[in-house]
């Protein structure tokens, strides 16, 4: 069937000094100055896009942004059904929140605190917290869930050895594996203790199974993958996606894999949190005495045979080479140990060559020092401060790949993907233009000033519907003194407007 896809991602936010502080004491007062957490997340979102008056935003470009527990940031895409433009969206929402932490740094030095606001795009926390990036995949509600998840959770544990991006660990290590003991593929991994769970938050799981469709609930059903590592690179992002998508349309068309079931998935997820080169044991249920790159690897083939078999399909369109050559080239590299024919393009073999140039070019650090160099330079990667972050740098340097151009991450920003999220976002952008008061779903639109009937946009590949065509006509159409801005007590933040 044809499918919508869409991202989920939370950041981490925190205040530090503009610039070290040397001066005896100042440090203390300095620290006292800063905003905390919550503090520093209810300021970022003071610099909102303008319009809104709540912290929970649709956007023009389809999105969602809000303020989730625990003073986690997080960004929605639009629902998409092509990888560019997933990818797109994605880099779209990551830039969006840079620019507002400029402007809560920009506020803060009006007020005398020389700061800089970091949003970290990563998973654990020092405490040892973890937040996620969640992926969302429509699928008809005929698929036989029991029958397919065997695999979908199969899949899902090895693919780390492809996406993950990259932990750093206590180990030490000696010689040559000192740099192996230091490193795991994913950060992720470790937090993970269930393969199904209707609970997002209390019981941590690969697939979350409470029935929320966000769409037409008699014909479809969303595949919630709750396990994913936050990604950097956009090849990364992309290659994810690209191949669970693959792997959904092979099921639906009947493709066996059960052959590749993984007998203990959760142990396997595990070992991949402290893995150099993805050697985990990931033993079958036949009884094949295989690893997660076997596994993977197996997938992979089986994928792109069913790929050629097919002659192509949409949502790959100028992202087919994920499949096709990044894939494959990423499994070699496993084998091999040697990340660097990949390591502008994945995620952790980027990350391992920042950490091997850190070390050489600092052989004297050793013990809790080389540690913090590391975590440094791990954080330095996960941030989205333009300054400070090493994406950018690393992008202009020729050594982080893209798979979309500029252009297309820039109309990300404003244009939503051509599936339902263009009804949304018109809609949205008249209402803005217009300063009306609004509330929507991922599936309604409803002008509240004055008030309107709901239209229902139950079909996520529907971007024509003349219904919500009469509404955004009726907004643009409105007179200021038909209007009036709605009391937000009492509606804890929804929709007004956003």
């Amino acid at each position: 069937m044809d499918r919508v896809t869409g991202l989920e991602t939370e950041f981490a936010v925190f205040a530090a000094p503009a610039a070290p502080i040397h001066a005896p004491g100042a440090g203390e007062r300095a620290a006292s100055e800063l905003p905390d957490v919550e503090t520093a997340a209810n300021l970022l979102f003071r610099h909102r896009p303008a319009g809104y008056r709540s912290n929970n935003l649709f956007l023009p470009n389809g999105g969602r942004l809000y303020l989730d527990i625990g003073s986690h940031p997080e960004y929605a895409t639009a629902e998409c059904q092509q990888v560019r433009d997933l990818v797109a969206q994605d880099q779209a929402g990551k830039r969006l929140l840079a620019q507002m932490a400029a402007g809560a740094e920009a506020d803060l030095a009006s007020r005398g605190t020389a700061a800089r606001l970091h949003l970290l795009a990563n998973n654990t926390d020092s405490a040892g917290h973890t937040y996620g990036c969640h992926e969302s995949y429509s699928v008809p509600r005929s698929l036989d869930e029991e029958a397919v998840l065997p695999v979908l959770t199969s899949f899902l544990v090895t693919r780390p050895v492809l996406v993950g991006s990259g932990a750093v660990l206590k180990g030490t290590g000696a010689g040559r594996d000192e740099e192996d003991a230091a490193w795991g593929l994913s950060p992720r991994a470790p937090h993970l203790g269930s393969l199904t769970s209707a609970d997002t938050t209390g019981q941590r799981a690969l697939i979350n199974t409470r029935d929320e469709p966000h769409a037409d609930a008699a014909r479809l059903r969303r595949l919630h993958v709750t396990c994913a590592d936050t990604t950097i690179a956009e090849p990364t992002t992309g290659l994810r996606t690209a191949l669970t998508l693959l792997l959904l349309d092979a099921l639906e068309a009947g493709e066996d894999f059960t052959d590749l079931i993984v007998d203990s998935p959760l142990e396997t997820l595990g070992a991949l949190g402290t893995s150099a080169w993805g050697q985990a044991p990931a033993p079958t249920a036949t009884g094949a005495r295989s690893t997660a790159i076997d596994i993977q690897e197996a997938f992979i083939e089986r994928l792109a045979g069913f790929l050629e078999r097919q002659g192509g399909r949409p949502f790959l369109a100028g992202a087919e080479h994920l499949v096709t050559d990044l894939a494959p080239r990423v499994i070699s590299a496993l084998r091999r140990q040697d990340a660097s024919g990949i390591d502008t393009e994945i995620d952790w073999a980027i990350k391992r060559r920042l950490m091997r140039a850190h070390r050489e070019r600092h052989p004297e650090l050793a013990g809790d020092e080389l540690a913090a160099l590391r975590s440094r330079v791990d954080l330095a990667y996960h941030d989205l401060h333009p300054g400070l972050g090493l994406a950018g740098r690393l992008e202009a340097q020729g050594l982080m790949a893209r798979l979309c151009t500029p252009g297309e991450v820039e109309e990300a920003m404003t244009r939503p993907p051509a599936t339902r999220a263009a009804l949304r976002g018109a809609f949205i952008q008249a209402c803005l233009d217009k300063g009306a008061d609004f509330s929507v779903t991922w599936e309604s639109l409803r002008l509240d000033s004055p008030p309107t009937t709901p239209v229902d946009l139950p079909d996520p590949l529907v971007r024509a519907n003349e219904e919500a065509s009469r509404l955004i006509a009726r907004v643009e159409g409105l007179r200021r003194e038909e209007m009036r801005q709605i009391d937000l007590v009492g509606r804890g933040g929804l929709g007004a407007p956003g």
